[in-house]
């Protein structure tokens, strides 16, 4: 399956938003993600978008587990 690319501007304006706005935005885009704990994570893109109070506040990177 290829490596799908989501644009920088999607990205920035997860920051900020509500896990469930997040969740929404990811779905639209046609891209999956994977909610636990107090991380979605996004396997395309090995993005783990972390949250406190329900609200985005940093994006990290990690690597695939070989």
């Amino acid at each position: 399956m290829p490596q799908l690319s989501m644009h920088p501007s999607i990205v920035k304006n997860l920051v900020g938003q509500s896990r469930q706005c997040c969740a929404q935005t990811l779905s639209g885009q046609g891209i999956d993600s994977i909610a636990f704990g107090h991380w979605l994570a996004i396997p395309s893109q090995q993005l783990l978008l972390i949250f406190r109070h329900q609200e985005c506040v940093a994006i990290d990177t990690y690597p695939l587990a070989a």
